[in-house]
């Protein structure tokens, strides 16, 4: 007798499981289907995975979980701007015949987005990129047009907004390059005139181990010189002069004046405003703590001559002309 209560008592427990499985599955499935018309692919996914703890190995579940994913990595890869990998998962969900009819209508719209800002952000990178050969061509001008164009284009669109730290940093360059482009090209002879009148401001200063020459400013303390006779260091509160020669191929008999070009680049930690190399000598420009170096080397096979100056970039006005007069009169050791 107690055999014969039992049984169908288990077969109604079967009977309620069942229902409430298949009532949990479906609740699931609503919700999902809901989270995918809302746009919220990560919560869609959520309730998916329910679905299939309800119902293990369910096709239709398994197939919207994988599609809410593949859209909720499509939106992340787009707001991070990575829209190759967007591409990618809107091309999954899209190559999907088992994708929603609405869902297929988001990836497309989001796929267009992508599209549009992805082609739009490469023109912005590669206008940047003419902008910075223009400055090494020096032409100046034609760069800041351009860097104009870019802050238009970036005040319009919000996508852009990340390039806003590397315009200000080419805008800086620019200005800076310009006011010093007089004082790295020696041919620009504005503000330099070879004139006895303008030497006599000036005092010469001979180098008798190596043999160059150079015009400094009358008034500049100098110090004591090297016991090796290499230079000279001459200076005021502001302004800094030092040149100085040593002998080049001496560890290497091969030296080429791209050698010491190189290794002064990779010392300079700051953005270069100029830089400018030639056949037998080279400049380098740029802004440190607050100051402009003003670095010209001069190379032959046996005697490599510098000169550095240095001053307040608030003083360019007042010290340009005067380092461009130094760089005009400037005369390098010969080989000896």
């Amino acid at each position: 007798m107690y055999k014969l209560i039992s049984l169908p008592l288990t077969l109604l427990c079967l009977f309620v499981l069942t229902s409430c499985s298949s009532d949990g599955y479906q609740d699931a499935m609503d919700k999902g289907i809901e989270k995918l018309g809302e746009r919220d692919y990560h919560q869609a996914a959520i309730q998916f995975e329910l679905a299939l703890k309800e119902k293990n190995g369910d096709e239709d579940a398994s197939s919207y979980l994988e599609q809410a994913n593949h859209m909720d990595e499509a939106v992340s890869a787009y707001e991070e701007k990575e829209y190759g990998a967007s591409l990618e998962s809107l091309n999954t969900v899209l190559a999907n015949k088992s994708t929603l009819k609405t869902l297929q209508t988001e990836a497309e719209k989001l796929k267009d987005d992508v599209l549009a800002d992805q082609e739009m952000t490469s023109s912005f990178e590669d206008t940047m990129k003419m902008v910075k050969e223009l400055m090494a061509k020096e032409n100046y001008s034609l760069a800041r047009k351009k860097l104009q164009l870019l802050e238009k284009s970036l005040e319009s669109n919000d996508s852009l907004s990340d390039y806003q730290p590397e315009l200000n940093k080419l805008t800086k360059q620019i200005d800076l390059a310009s006011k010093d482009q007089e004082v790295a090209q020696p041919e620009v002879k504005k503000t330099v005139e070879k004139s006895d009148k303008q030497h006599d401001t000036y005092q010469l200063y001979e180098n008798g181990r190596y043999g160059f020459s150079m015009y400094y400013p009358k008034g500049l303390r100098m110090d004591p010189p090297p016991t090796n006779g290499d230079g000279a260091r001459f200076y005021n509160e502001e302004f800094e002069i030092t040149a100085y020669a040593s002998h080049t191929n001496v560890i290497n008999d091969e030296e080429t004046i791209e050698m010491y070009y190189e290794d002064d680049l990779k010392s300079i930690t700051e953005e270069i405003a100029y830089q400018r190399i030639t056949e037998d000598w080279y400049v380098l420009s740029y802004e440190e703590n607050g100051r402009i170096i003003y670095k010209k080397f001069y190379f032959n096979d046996q005697v490599g001559t510098t000169f550095i100056i240095t001053y307040p970039a608030s003083e360019q006005e007042k010290y340009g002309p005067i380092t461009s007069h130094i760089a005009e009169t400037f005369v390098p050791s010969a080989n000896s």
